[in-house]
């Protein structure tokens, strides 16, 4: 066997020494001829010796570290749980109030109003729009929505025409220099 080998094996062979030892003879016979391999397995043995003997030190000082003074026996969401638990009722309480008593939130040109009632308010006509107006005013959105995309693709196809110039008039530029080259070394 060569001393790669043997090396590759020496920590099985400290650890097992009785079965590797017995169960290759091979192993044996290198070990016994290669003095190198020997010592280094002597080496292994003495710092894993070594090793077994080491003894933790005591720290100069306490350390103190901050995440180990939490409860080590819940996790922190459930500290706040119970807390969690009452704000979700508060807003569950507050909730049911606002619709038992007809709540109306409006925000109207910069001014914010609130109202609630006992009786759900009367619908006047003004705050409705009829089937003509609904239409109207959807009609008008849709034509504006299609002015602004022929506008938008319009604009593309500009943007495309110039780039298409541009990169033409920078091939003829290359092509009139390439032409100019040729000439001159001619």
């Amino acid at each position: 066997m060569r001393c790669e080998e043997i090396k590759e094996r020496l920590v099985d062979l400290l650890y097992d020494e009785v079965r590797t030892l017995h169960s290759d003879p091979e192993l044996q016979d290198h070990l016994s001829s290669c003095p190198s391999c020997r010592q280094e397995l002597e080496e292994l043995g003495s710092t894993r010796a070594a090793l077994s003997r080491w003894k933790d030190e005591a720290p100069l000082r306490p350390v103190n570290l901050p995440f180990l003074h939490r409860s080590k026996s819940a996790p922190r969401w459930v500290a706040i749980w119970p807390m969690a638990r009452r704000f979700a009722m508060a807003a569950a309480v507050l909730l049911a109030f606002l619709a038992l008593t007809n709540a109306e939130v409006s925000w109207e040109k910069g001014s914010f109003s609130f109202r609630t009632s006992l009786l759900p308010a009367a619908a006047s006509g003004s705050n409705y729009y009829t089937k003509s107006e609904t239409r109207d005013l959807v009609r008008e959105a849709l034509d504006d929505t299609e002015s602004r995309v022929y506008e938008t693709n319009y604009l593309m196809m500009q943007r495309v025409l110039d780039t298409m110039d541009q990169e033409r008039w920078s091939e003829m530029r290359q092509v009139t220099a390439r032409g100019n080259n040729s000439r001159i070394k001619n």
